[in-house]
């Protein structure tokens, strides 16, 4: 074992558990090197507001994304060098590819701890250590604590914009006990902000074998940033301003104790090669951007249908009847695999005992009463739309900030009476040609499609479109009385399937029978996803589809400009079926519901 390579990416994942470094040598799904690896990592890492399909396995994405999104992560990088290199003093070393960057090795133990900085930087007194993440600075400055009802951030911007905690100017909240709380998620690498803090973490500590005294940041993307639509021989204009640092110098200090810990347990389960069963729990990271390639070989005593992990809400626990809380995570170690293994007793959410109830008999669920009295609510004609978008880590177009999804297609299917809708004359749609800024082209066909009448504009999960229907009318005033009109008149199918705790109250429901789902069968595992509710009450299937989720949608679009007109004409037709599709199943459910 003299000599093998521990990179970031290698100990991100090797601490998992001790069965993972064996599993990782027998069944290595991928074939990456470390350099692609570590890559591959930042970039899952740097995920920010990308919805996945449920049960999508997005690692099977995986070189797919990278190619896909890697020219905008190489371009953060460069731009948080750009700032660097024009604001700071000294020299400084940064490349997109690895190998250009500069490189950290300190053997530990018989092994070569790894590290390729993203931007070194030197001046005659110090160093600079930055690793660039497509994240955004409100990961960190929405980390807030409430003293006498007033909100906190527990970081905050020197002169030159850079961010510290505020405990550096004010070390007396270090005896805070609430700033100390949200402070703590820094050390935990299973948060959101955490994870970014640990990697560096072990950065440094590989650094500090060559270099004492460094300083260490993250380079963020500005969520502030707002994009002005400059443009210069066909390429947009980001000012500095554009990337945030932030100063985990001190945090990283105080984890380097627990990172050798860390790395000293990885090279002894190297050593053991012990792939036996261990104890399940966050580590694993289910339905996370990290989740474990393996789960499937530590989870398979989980059944497919009714297993424990589909409970709603399970999260929160169970209480037994001492009132005692057991977490679902010790439930599964403890052999408890499905839905029906858990006592009703122990059940105190009237939605899992619903759950519960069907996975014993088998039959769906059903209230249908709520479901007649919410269809009451839909007035006709009625206006199905659903939107596609593409998140980008840079804003791309006037007005737009970091990650702001910025919409290029939809597809609306008009019901003019209940039933009454035909797939193909009733149905309307727009979709770009290219990467260029349609959004105008887009809100006015829209605008033109949707009548002013009082027909209700339904949707699937109804806080997508309705950001992004108030966002449009921000950038387009002239449209905004219209547009304004249009989210008025939103209504969402869900509200119906599963259940909506406010409009079930407004018409004259008990609370629980308000926070009541409407709607459960087995088959939906635990999900209210179209993608699941869809197969329950049509035959229409997203199976077989060139295009099938919304991932795949995004992939296309982001690809535009590279096809030649025959690729764009076949694309942008799977474009226009799978988005037809979206809408098309929501006529059918609501018809379906209907009928019961």
């Amino acid at each position: 074992m003299v000599n093998m390579n521990i990179t970031k990416s290698k100990f991100m994942e090797y601490i998992r558990c001790k069965r993972y470094p064996a599993l990782n040598n027998i069944h290595m799904r991928k074939k990456m090197d470390d350099a692609l690896m570590d890559r591959f990592y930042d970039v899952i890492d740097s995920l920010e507001n990308f919805e996945f399909d449920d049960n999508e396995d997005f690692l099977t994405k995986e070189l797919e994304h990278l190619e896909v999104m890697m020219p905008y992560y190489n371009l953060i990088e460069v731009l948080a060098a750009r700032k660097v290199m024009s604001e700071w003093h000294g020299k400084t070393q940064y490349g997109t590819k690895y190998g250009t960057q500069k490189l950290f090795i300190n053997d530990h133990k018989g092994f070569n701890l790894m590290c390729y900085v993203d931007i070194f930087n030197k001046d005659k007194s110090q160093v600079n250590i930055i690793e660039v993440k497509a994240t955004t600075s409100n990961k960190y400055m929405s980390m807030t604590y409430s003293e006498n009802k007033v909100k906190y951030s527990i970081f905050f911007k020197d002169e030159q914009g850079i961010m510290h905690l505020n405990e550096e100017r004010d070390p007396s909240l270090l005896e805070n006990e609430k700033y100390l709380k949200k402070r703590k998620k820094l050390f935990d690498r299973f948060s959101n902000e955490g994870v970014y803090v640990y990697d560096l973490a072990f950065q440094r500590f590989v650094i500090e074998e060559d270099i004492k005294d460094a300083k260490y940041y993250l380079g963020v993307i500005n969520h502030e940033y707002v994009y002005d639509g400059t443009m210069f021989d066909g390429e947009r204009v980001y000012t500095n301003d554009i990337i945030t640092f932030i100063d985990f110098t001190k945090i990283t200090k105080e984890l380097l104790p627990k990172i050798e810990i860390n790395i000293d347990d990885i090279i002894k389960n190297i050593i053991n090669d012990d792939e036996s069963r261990v104890h399940l729990g966050k580590h694993c990271q289910l339905k996370k951007q990290r989740e474990c390639i393996y789960k499937d070989l530590c989870f398979d005593m989980l059944p497919k249908k009714n297993s424990i992990m589909m409970f709603t809400n399970k999260h929160h626990g169970f209480k037994d009847e001492s009132g005692e809380k057991h977490d679902i995570f010790d439930l599964v170690n403890e052999g408890f695999y499905t839905m029906e293994s858990i006592p009703h007793e122990w059940l105190t959410r009237r939605n899992n005992q619903i759950q519960r109830d069907c996975a014993i008999t088998n039959k769906p669920y059903i209230d249908e009463g709520k479901i007649h009295d919410g269809i009451e609510q839909i007035k006709y004609p009625i206006y199905h739309l659903d939107f596609e978008s593409f998140p980008c880590p840079l804003p791309r177009f006037k007005g737009e900030t970091s990650y702001m999804q910025s919409l290029f297609q939809f597809s609306l299917h008009i019901e003019k009476t209940p039933g009454v809708c035909d797939k193909e004359l009733d149905h309307y749609e727009f979709l770009v040609n290219d990467s260029k800024d349609h959004r105008e082209e887009l809100v006015k066909k829209l605008c033109e499609c949707i009548g002013d009448d009082e027909g209700s504009v339904l949707v699937y999960n109804q806080a997508f479109e309705k950001t992004r229907i108030k966002e449009l009318a921000t950038f387009f005033p002239s449209y905004s009385e219209k547009l304004a009109n249009i989210n008025s008149r939103l209504f969402d199918l869900m509200y119906i399937v599963k259940t909506n705790t406010k409009l079930y109250k407004g018409l004259g429901y008990n609370e629980e029978r308000a926070k009541s789902v409407n709607y459960y069968n087995e088959e939906l595992l635990g999900s209210y996803s179209i993608k699941k509710v869809l197969p329950i009450f049509s035959e229409l299937t997203y199976k077989g589809m060139e295009i099938g989720n919304g991932m795949e949608a995004v992939y296309a679009y982001a690809e535009f400009d590279k096809l030649n007109p025959a690729e764009l004409k076949e694309t942008r037709q799977s474009l226009t079926e799978y988005c037809k599709q979206d809408t098309w199943a929501m006529v059918e459910i609501l018809n379906k519901l209907r009928k019961i």
